[in-house]
């Protein structure tokens, strides 16, 4: 009964049905459009990719935000059962589960950077010599803290943050950067206005931008990373939900690849992309966040995305999806 209830929670899942066979593994459709969609790339928009999308988007909109939330406060049983049947959830986990095992089997070359897409605005920068998370958000986010060197979280808001992984990163010792994080008084990582950092061959800096004008206004910290020599000389900047205003971006480095929200305000993105500074790469983020109920929720859509990634004043600007690699080799990704 149990398992009848979970599957029917985000929409029909696969022609399997639970228990018929225990022996043979169980593998949804929408796991199998996921992994279809990784044989693409995110820089290349083929009739593949965008057939893959399509049916992707139909099941994550049979998600509802309910539906999510309820997973996200599940025992470790119940979301085990839950993602093993479910057309979307499925691809949630498996998206996690390729990032992980690709973190257990070490660095990139020398001059190389891998840059997963976790999930929503959370992304996995892996260096020769740092491999580091900026607004990680998952149910099993805990898990990658052995592997992390740091964490950045932008803002206070849930789906920027993992709770489980920032105490887990500051049991072990490992820096938590964010402009909210109080685990003891005056933790260092902890700042509220411009602040650098220096781990290794990652020289950081962060300034402090707005995320709205409405009641849920919150600071947001903008990361801009200098990942070092040994990754080619990588800039990288993720904003989080800023707001992007222009006035408030303290940019002092060329970015190579700049990591923002789909704007609800239509292209506040460009008021610093273009005019603030103007990146090699935009990697076009927060698409699909299935806590939010729907578009007016900010649950942008694959559509939607890319038609907005079309008018960003940056002719590279793209729309990865969970548990995609990109790779920064040569000066180029």
């Amino acid at each position: 009964m149990l398992s009848a209830c979970l599957m029917m929670a985000c929409g029909k899942p696969s022609s399997e049905t639970p228990g018929t066979n225990p022996t043979t593994e169980t593998k949804t459709d929408g796991l199998k459009q996921l992994e279809l969609l990784w044989k693409t790339s995110p820089l290349i928009q083929s009739t593949e990719r965008t057939n893959c999308q399509e049916k992707l988007q139909a099941y994550a909109d049979a998600c509802s935000s309910t539906a999510f939330k309820n997973l996200l406060s599940s025992d470790q049983n119940k979301y085990t059962l839950t993602v093993k049947y479910d057309n979307i959830l499925s691809c949630y986990d498996a998206a996690f589960e390729r990032v992980l095992s690709a973190l257990k089997e070490g660095k990139p070359s020398k001059g190389e950077v891998n840059i997963w897409l976790l999930y929503n605005m959370g992304y996995i920068i892996q260096t020769p010599s740092k491999t580091f998370g900026l607004d990680i958000y998952h149910y099993r986010a805990e898990e990658l803290a052995p592997y992390l060197d740091f964490i950045g979280s932008t803002h206070a808001h849930q789906d920027h943050k993992s709770e489980p992984l920032m105490a887990a990163m500051y049991q072990a010792g490992k820096p938590v950067l964010s402009n909210y994080f109080e685990p003891e008084k005056n933790y260092v990582y902890t700042a509220s206005v411009t602040k650098d950092y220096e781990f290794g061959a990652c020289k950081i800096h962060t300034f402090i931008t707005k995320h709205n004008n409405s009641t849920t206004n919150v600071p947001v910290t903008v990361f801009q990373i200098d990942c070092g020599e040994d990754a080619g000389g990588l800039v990288l900047m993720h904003s989080g939900d800023s707001n992007f205003i222009a006035s408030e971006y303290d940019v002092t480095e060329k970015i190579n690849v700049y990591i923002p929200r789909y704007a609800p305000n239509a292209l506040a993105e460009n008021q610093v992309i273009g005019q603030v500074f103007q990146p090699d790469y935009v990697l076009l983020s927060h698409i699909l966040e299935l806590s939010h109920k729907d578009i007016y929720d900010s649950r942008w859509s694959f559509e939607l995305a890319l038609d907005r990634a079309s008018k960003i004043d940056c002719e590279k600007t793209y729309v990865p999806f969970w548990g995609e690699k990109l790779v920064w080799k040569n000066g180029k990704l």
